[in-house]
């Protein structure tokens, strides 16, 4: 086995354990076993002029790797550049955000690439990206748990993941809303005032036309935050009237606005991570796919923007709110039924009819959300994370990740596996 590959396995393995060596390293072994070591050269494409987090959390992911991995990095904030024999411009790898120009030159050189920018106009380079599908769906399912049945979907023209949103938002709402609508906008309002005026103007539209009771999903925070201005001015409360919830999870626009902003973190230092290993693979030649890797969602972080039910029916919002408080314990629909003063009969009729999906599914739902977090603590054995969340046991809660996320519980872990922080 060489150093590389033993390294690379040790680096799983810390990750899936939420651990990182600042001690284990390729140069490290190289001088235990007195062989000689030139460290792979890596660029990282990535513009942090801009301190967001959809920035930085994949800049700190690929540090992350490339620290236990000895690389030797340069941070290149520029989505192009020369690349030279030179050894500054010379490079094993690259990865971050890669446009058509720069794809070209590293091809030309033979310099392994993956890129972290979904709307690139490069083509054929592997990619890791977040599952927008996925987002799209958890945020539909959340409205709809929280029993809003008018949705409403609004995001920028000519976007990847948007589109992969409005897939996943329309496969939930199409069975489970009484009334869906999709808006797109044009997203160059910061280069011109009139552009600024013409967003605004769409904008304003879209909120004169919102009525009270209805989940809206949008595409990213910076969004919301405009669309919320606006409800509040024309006398919408948020989230008793109009509940929203929001894309990305950037902590400068969710938490420093009024009402707070609940809002999906996708994860993106998981994608950080996940694209520089797979540059460590491909460099090494054990890869050679140009697919996409797509990563889950981690979870969607609730604020004051979703903290109210949808629903007009008093018992069936105390049913929401009992569910939401005691989805961890061992609860049952008789227990909810008893709790409300229904039959069961009755209480399953009613709730369908007014959440549109049983009371055993949202009960697994909130139970699904509780198993997530708990999961990114490693040192949380998957049979704990079962009875604390709810589940009868771990096989249940396999079963479950299984139908919805298309994974098991400990393929969850591995992709998001780090020291949660709140």
């Amino acid at each position: 086995m060489t150093i590389s590959t033993y390294i690379e396995r040790d680096m799983e393995a810390r990750i899936r354990s939420g651990e990182f060596s600042d001690v284990i390293t390729i140069s490290s072994m190289a001088e235990h076993y007195s062989v000689s070591f030139s460290p792979v050269r890596v660029a990282i494409v990535i513009e942090v002029e801009q301190p967001l987090r959809q920035r930085l959390d994949v800049l700190d992911g690929i540090e992350q790797v490339a620290t236990a991995l000895d690389w030797e990095t340069t941070l290149i904030p520029v989505p192009d550049f020369g690349l030279s024999s030179h050894r500054r411009w010379a490079f094993d790898g690259m990865v971050g955000r890669i446009g058509k120009s720069l794809a070209a030159k590293a091809k030309r050189r033979k310099i392994s690439a993956v890129n972290v920018w979904l709307n690139t106009d490069a083509k054929g380079l592997p990619g890791v990206f977040p599952d927008w599908t996925q987002a799209g769906k958890m945020a539909a399912r959340h409205l709809v748990s929280l029993g809003f049945r008018r949705l409403a979907y609004v995001g920028f023209k000519e976007d990847i993941g948007v589109v992969m949103q409005i897939e996943g938002f329309d496969s939930i709402a199409q069975d489970m809303a009484a009334h869906r609508s999709v808006h797109l906008l044009e997203r160059k309002y910061s280069i011109s005032v009139d552009a600024w005026e013409s967003f605004s103007e769409e904008l304003d539209q879209f909120v004169d036309a919102l009525v009270s009771s209805t989940g809206v999903c949008v595409s990213d925070d910076f969004l919301s935050r405009f669309i919320i201005e606006r409800c509040v001015k024309r006398g919408l409360r948020i989230p008793q009237d109009i509940a929203i919830v929001s894309m990305e999870n950037e902590p400068l626009v969710c938490e420093f606005q009024t009402p707070r902003l609940s809002s999906i973190d996708v994860g993106y230092k998981q994608v950080g991570m996940q694209a520089a290993l797979r540059l460590e693979r491909i460099i090494n030649g054990q890869e050679n796919e140009v697919d996409s890797i797509w990563l889950p969602p981690r979870e969607i972080v609730e604020r004051q923007s979703t903290d109210a039910f949808g629903v007009d029916d008093p018992s069936i919002e105390a049913c929401l709110r009992y569910i939401a408080k005691q989805a961890h314990r061992q609860i049952s629909v008789d227990d909810v039924a008893q709790q409300s003063g229904m039959s069961r009969r009755s209480l399953e009729r009613r709730f369908k009819e007014v959440v549109c999906h049983t009371v055993g599914e949202e009960i697994t739902r909130r139970r699904l959300e509780l198993a997530k977090r708990k999961l990114f603590d490693v040192q949380l054995p998957i049979k704990s994370i079962a009875r604390q969340s709810g589940f009868r046991d771990s096989s249940q809660l396999c079963a479950v990740f299984q139908r919805e996320l298309g994974m098991s519980p400990g393929q969850f872990r591995k992709i998001h596996a780090e020291n949660h922080e709140a």
